[in-house]
């Protein structure tokens, strides 16, 4: 009972908030990954249960020379992520969903051809972090680099 309660208070709050400033990326996402999302980034024990360890990825900088090989981030080495403010940052999100279980979110540098990607996957009831690839360069379609 006191579940059910704490999640439509979150669910409630989460749709006020939404819509005093909607976003594109916001509008077209499950509420339970909203939801997800906002625990996730604000709650390190929350987070950490919701990472498929070891998660498969990239380090930041990877070596290009290493594209072929796998990586995978280990629980005792991971970084927590944070709640970033996207009006203070010098990053421009991009929210992909391939399929209503499945949520892709890439973040770009604005001023340089620099990507994070962070992959969410719903296993069951709940959602997870299944890759993160770090901060590395990516080529601007186009560029002969």
């Amino acid at each position: 009972m006191m579940r059910t309660l704490i999640l439509v208070l979150a669910l409630t709050s989460l749709y006020a908030g939404c819509r005093r400033s909607p976003s594109k990326d916001q509008a077209v996402l499950p509420v339970d990954f909203q939801v997800f999302y906002e625990l996730f980034h604000r709650d390190s024990s929350y987070q950490m249960e919701h990472i498929v360890f070891p998660l498969e990825g990239l380090p930041d900088y990877a070596d290009p020379a290493a594209a072929g090989q796998k990586f995978y981030w280990e629980e005792t080495a991971w970084t927590l992520h944070k709640p970033w403010n996207e009006e203070k940052t010098v990053f421009r999100k991009e929210i992909l969903m391939p399929s209503d279980r499945m949520i892709v979110e890439r973040l770009f540098h604005i001023d340089k051809p620099l990507m994070a990607e962070r992959r969410f996957a719903k296993m069951g009831d709940e959602w997870y972090l299944i890759y993160y690839a770090g901060l590395n360069t990516y080529r601007i379609p186009g560029d002969q680099k």
